[in-house]
């Protein structure tokens, strides 16, 4: 098979073979996509609008459909500005399989919290999927309107969450403050009807599956399964792990978890855990959304520290993980007919 540079969301690649999947994985010559991420973002501040920008500006250049949820919210340090963002490759698609993260730092009042995992390295991952699945993306839509109906396929959306971080000690009300107001717009808001007769339905009710990415990219991170629900989802996740390991398309940092002993992997297999994390997943959960939840458990040990920067990202596990998402939306959406 020839050889091809596995594309990364962080500095140079690796050389890797698998022609068959060139079309998920190829790309080269990427500068890292964490890099913008890493400024101090909490909300309102001039780096929390620096990387609005830069994903809004990301997405543009795609031609991606771009929604703003801009608002305001009481904070314990008073009325604060949101955005969350939301980009949409087809936003004609009446089935949506939605990937989220949040874009926001927490406050800390005596150092400079730039939140490397906490989400810079999860963001970085969504972007690198869309830039990598787009071309494939790109003739599902086409593919759909050639037959008449744009609305038939299920897309790709995302969303950057704002605001997920408290300000005091985590509560109801201080937290997920993206998430909870997006949450609730859509489970009010209604689309037109799909058919002669057929009722209205809410945006919320479009969303196949959200896939939440959380504490991400650190060494030797693993991740638990939460929901039983989508669980056919998270083995179909650690099946393309031990694949890419299988065809050498892995690091040899997640090769050799598959030799020694401990855990193996990243996505551990089978092991439900009913040891629920509030994440900015509960206000859809909450309202019936299917949910995975991607996060690194235990929690990095840099996790609200000044040391979760740069230094606490591992490139082979940010690209391992990018790897494995790539290739699930790929399936998840058939991409691979294209």
């Amino acid at each position: 098979m020839s050889r091809f540079r596995c594309s990364e969301v962080f500095g140079a690649g690796e050389w890797a073979d698998e022609e068959a999947a060139a079309a998920v994985i190829g790309g080269a010559g990427r500068c890292s996509l964490i890099a913008p991420f890493l400024v101090v973002r909490t909300p309102g501040s001039p780096g929390n609008t620096a990387v609005q920008n830069h994903i809004i500006a990301t997405f543009r250049a795609l031609s991606w459909h771009i929604e703003e949820d801009a608002f305001t919210a009481q904070t314990p340090q008073g009325e604060k500005p949101f955005r969350n963002i939301i980009v949409t490759k087809n936003p004609d698609a009446h089935r949506k399989l939605v990937l989220a993260a949040h874009f926001d730092s927490k406050y800390f009042a005596d150092f400079e919290f730039l939140g490397a995992t906490d989400s810079a390295a999860p963001c970085g991952i969504l972007v690198d999927i869309a830039r990598s699945l787009d071309p494939l993306l790109e003739k599902q839509t086409e593919a759909a309107l050639l037959e008449g109906d744009a609305s038939a396929s299920t897309t790709l959306q995302l969303i950057f969450f704002d605001g997920e971080e408290a300000y005091g000690l985590w509560s109801a009300t201080d937290s997920l403050y993206g998430s909870r107001h997006l949450a609730e717009k859509w489970a009010a808001t209604y689309t037109a009807p799909t058919a002669p007769g057929a009722p209205p339905r809410s945006v919320l009710s479009q969303i196949d599956a959200l896939v939440l990415l959380d504490l991400l990219g650190a060494p030797g991170t693993t991740l638990f399964n939460t929901q039983r629900d989508t669980s056919w989802m998270w083995e179909r996740i650690v099946a393309i792990q031990f694949r890419i390991v299988k065809h050498e398309l892995a690091s040899s940092a997640l090769r050799a978890t598959f030799s020694g002993r401990g855990p193996i992997g990243y996505f551990q297999e089978a092991a439900l855990t009913y040891y629920e994390i509030e994440d900015d997943h509960k206000p859809f959960l909450e309202r019936g959304v299917p949910i995975v939840h991607a996060i690194g458990n235990p929690f990095p040990k840099v996790w609200h520290t000044a040391r979760d920067n740069a230094d606490a990202i591992s490139a082979e596990t940010v690209r391992d993980l990018a790897v494995i998402f790539r290739v699930f939306v790929a399936e998840y959406l058939g991409l691979m007919l294209y």
